[in-house]
């Protein structure tokens, strides 16, 4: 096939310097016959006519160049499956299946991956030459790609086909204080990169400058890898904390890949549901330094504020300027005292030291309050995560489910759902709001080929 794109670029290649050849013979030409310094007519003539005929062959050469040019501009109007992003991929970009045929069939590779033709065309009722042709396009465009095949019954071993997961990946960004943390998930939602870069965040010009730099390089090493990032997905905090101050939009307006913004705890909710999609409806508190929370409707994540939730009216103040919240008597200077870690206090804790002991009593009851106020309006599971989260053993879960039992539950109930709801403990992933930043956007691609 006649590569017109290339031809082009040789004729650029080649034009470049004749054009450079002509505009110096013209200039010496005339330089020297204004300054009377070509004495010899026969000279004169023979640098006029090589001139010319090197005017007319760039003539010539200029109309088979505009003719390529209009050739290769409409090859790239015609043909949607090119990409103009993903040079070192050997396949090209791909859009959204065409036809709603293929649409079916990618539907199905995505739940049940890896499928026969013959699987494909008894599961969907279509014809197998359908199947072929759908099949074709979108192994072409790389949506799918071929497996191993499967054993023998008799004749040719049939090839398979599954969804390709790693068609494209998606990156989520949390900025902490101290540092900004990428992660790239595919399609799958499993993470296949990350990186970890120590920054001081500051409300400044220059640190919004360096952290899309940070975002952008991750993005063009993933590009190199043969991956193709769908977009960014970037956390921005709701809780007052050392990074609340940050201009979260002007980062976003310095990243070339379209940014999505996701609330931390919503983010933190989407990592959770994506590991449990038969959460239909659920609550997700983060216990750390502070209290965070989300809830799940639907399956889809939104921004709560149990932390606020009063226990104790008259008591510590909270910085949202009320008192006794929930985010005061369940953060994590709760437990530990001051100087002491996590998990120095949870080592201490498992030796029996008394007032570790206590204040782990206390501080159960408290959040058991918090759950059980919960279930008297929402009848939902309640998932714990964050790093206390991560701490909690069985026997604390349980007496967190006893203490929520003992009090009323809401009448709803959740569809084909039957016993009380539950309290699980969750992914406790340290960076898991990076991670339910990126699977917001996988979620909305997946949306767009009607795969969830």
């Amino acid at each position: 096939m006649f590569d017109s794109v290339r031809f082009a670029s040789i004729l650029v290649a080649f034009m470049a310097p004749l054009l450079a050849i002509i505009v110096h013979l013209k200039h010496f030409v005339h330089f020297h016959h204004n300054m009377h310094t070509i004495r010899a007519q026969p000279t004169r003539e023979l640098l006029a006519n090589s001139l010319t005929k090197v005017s007319n062959l760039a003539k010539v050469l200029k109309t088979d160049f505009a003719k390529v040019c209009a050739s290769a501009r409409l090859n790239t109007m015609t043909s949607p499956l090119q990409s103009p992003t993903m040079a070192s991929s050997t396949k090209p970009t791909a859009t959204a299946p065409a036809s709603p045929t293929q649409l079916r069939v990618l539907r199905q590779l995505y739940t049940h991956s890896p499928l026969t033709k013959q699987d494909i065309a008894t599961q969907l009722g279509l014809s197998m030459p359908t199947v072929t042709a759908a099949l074709r396009a979108l192994d072409h465009n790389g949506t799918v790609v071929r497996t191993t095949p499967r054993a023998s019954t008799g004749g040719r071993r049939p090839a398979t086909y599954s969804f390709n997961m790693r068609r494209h990946v998606a990156l989520g960004v949390t900025i902490r204080s101290t540092e900004i943390v990428c992660i790239a998930v595919d399609l799958s939602g499993d993470i296949v990169d990350q990186r970890h870069t120590t920054i001081a965040a500051r409300a400044e010009a220059i640190f919004y400058q360096r952290a899309a730099h940070i975002i952008e390089d991750f993005a063009h090493s993933l590009s190199a890898n043969g991956l193709t990032p769908l977009g960014t997905g970037l956390t921005v905090p709701a809780h007052v904390n050392a990074a609340n101050s940050l201009d979260y939009e002007r980062i976003g307006a310095n990243i070339t890949p379209p940014v999505t913004f996701t609330e931390r705890y919503c983010a933190y909710a989407l990592a959770e549901h994506w590991a449990r999609p038969h959460l239909h409806d659920a609550v997700c508190l983060f216990l750390g330094n502070h209290i965070g929370s989300a809830v799940i409707v639907n399956g889809m994540p939104h921004t709560g504020a149990i932390e606020h939730m009063q226990l104790v009216p008259g008591g510590p103040q909270c910085e949202c300027g009320s008192t006794g919240c929930l985010n005061v008597y369940c953060a994590s200077n709760r437990l530990a005292e001051e100087g002491e870690s996590l998990p120095g206090f949870f080592g201490v804790l498992e030796q029996g030291e008394i007032h570790h002991r206590e204040r782990m009593r206390a501080w159960l009851q408290s959040l058991g309050h918090a759950i059980a106020n919960v279930h008297t309006v929402f009848d939902a599971d309640v998932v714990l995560c964050g790093p206390i989260a991560g701490y909690l053993d069985d026997a604390e879960i349980a007496q967190l489910q006893q203490m929520s039992a003992a009090r009323p539950t809401a009448a709803r109930r959740i569809p084909d759902y039957s016993g009380s709801p539950r309290i699980i403990r969750g992914l406790c992933d340290k960076y898991q709001d990076a991670t339910g930043a990126a699977l917001a956007v996988v979620k909305a691609h997946l949306a767009s080929l009607g795969c969830v």
